[in-house]
């Protein structure tokens, strides 16, 4: 069990969690704009099983909390705004979380969470949390506490049945596919 927590920025509107191997011969924008940017493309990906998108619709700078085997704490889970249904994941080692925009061989750990995964296939949620509503979220000048909940949690659970029914939609939250 294992949890990385970091700021992440976007200036795509949507983050995702990756597969590197899969996507290590990206090193400019012309390997990068054919699988991304359409959402048909992107669909494909996720069918691939090596990208699973968390897609808030809006650019900025959010905070994210990645666990892997491990459940929501009672604190995260009474502030969970949404959750996605499981996607699936196929791991081949390295495994990234950032920006759409960050898919690239070259990613940095100042702008991603890159953790190593053995080969397996995950599935993997997403919950989308109201930190903001937490007494204590904000210090007396209005400064985001350092102690504040995420506005992201993504978990990530081992030995997934890759023959059941995962979701395929590029819209990680709405149910209007």
């Amino acid at each position: 069990m294992s949890k990385y927590s970091k700021n992440l920025i976007t200036d795509s509107g949507m983050f995702a969690v990756w597969d590197y191997s899969t996507y290590a011969q990206i090193d400019d924008y012309d390997k990068w704009e054919p699988l991304f940017v359409e959402d048909k493309d992107i669909e494909t990906q996720i069918k691939n099983a090596s990208f699973t998108p968390v897609y808030f619709h809006q650019d900025g700078f959010f905070g994210f909390t990645l666990k892997i085997d491990e459940e929501l704490d009672e604190r995260e889970s009474k502030y969970i705004i949404v959750k996605s249904d499981e996607y699936l994941f196929h791991a081949n080692g390295k495994t990234v979380l950032s920006g759409i925009d960050y898919i690239d061989s070259k990613v940095r750990s100042d702008e991603a969470i890159i953790v190593d995964l053995p080969e397996g296939y995950y599935s993997i949620k997403v919950y989308l949390i109201a930190w903001d509503e937490e007494p204590g979220a904000f210090l007396e000048n209005g400064d985001t506490s350092p102690n504040a909940l995420p506005d992201c949690i993504v978990v990530v659970r081992s030995n997934a049945d890759k023959n059941k029914p995962y979701r395929m939609s590029v819209n990680t939250f709405s149910e209007d596919d």
